[in-house]
């Protein structure tokens, strides 16, 4: 019978929907859809989503390969990883929104471009939910587990279509000021998951 590490099915979907980070991209939705009716919104995230989850999971499946062909021992990329993790959780504390998910020139785009490039990939799918993807691909111990982390994603990514779809009426709800507080907690938290991650990395290439 196949043990489930429960620690690794609530921290991994915890990293994921921190990462994506769906309450905290309300705003630059909102703006860059603001000329759009709803119906064309609704079609315009239900796109981006997908596209940003099926993006996610290729990204995990090549990478790893990518690594093992490039010689990259794992504690190192997990050391890496950890740092740039640390870096996005600081830029949140701080309430800034990273350079590695968002230009202010993503705003001249047409419908056509936004869908992909920015709203699903990097404002959803960014280096950070690349890197905390692969480093809990890596951390399962088999398929099942594996098999978890892929239906964690799927749930992330049909959230924050939710989350998405329903953004006026939660940021009206919210107010900036609310959506900042979440955004700071949730910074902190990734702050500490990078923390675990730099040590462990730290700790693996020792041993």
């Amino acid at each position: 019978m196949v043990e489930i590490d429960f620690n690794f099915v609530i921290s991994s979907f915890i990293a994921l929907f921190i990462i994506v980070d769906s309450i905290g991209n309300i705003p630059i939705f909102l703006a860059l859809l603001e000329e759009y009716t709803r119906k064309e919104r609704d079609e315009i995230i239900k796109k981006s989503c997908t596209i940003a989850m099926l993006s996610l999971i290729g990204f995990i499946l090549i990478g790893r390969k990518f690594m093992k062909i490039l010689g990259i021992d794992f504690y190192s990329f997990k050391i890496a990883g950890g740092i740039l993790l640390l870096i996005i959780s600081i830029e949140m504390l701080f309430g800034k929104k990273t350079l590695t998910e968002y230009s202010p020139d993503i705003e001249k785009r047409s419908k056509d471009d936004i869908v992909v490039t920015p709203l699903a990939i990097p404002l959803l799918t960014g280096p950070g939910a690349i890197t905390i993807g692969l480093m809990y691909f890596s951390q399962a111990k088999d398929l099942i587990h594996k098999a978890i982390l892929f239906i964690n994603i799927f749930l992330v990514f049909l959230i924050s279509y939710i989350i998405l779809k329903e953004g006026v009426r939660l940021f009206n709800l919210l107010g900036n000021t609310g959506t900042r507080v979440i955004a700071r907690l949730m910074g902190l938290i990734l702050a500490s998951i990078a923390v675990e991650f730099i040590i462990s990395g730290i700790k693996a290439s020792f041993s």
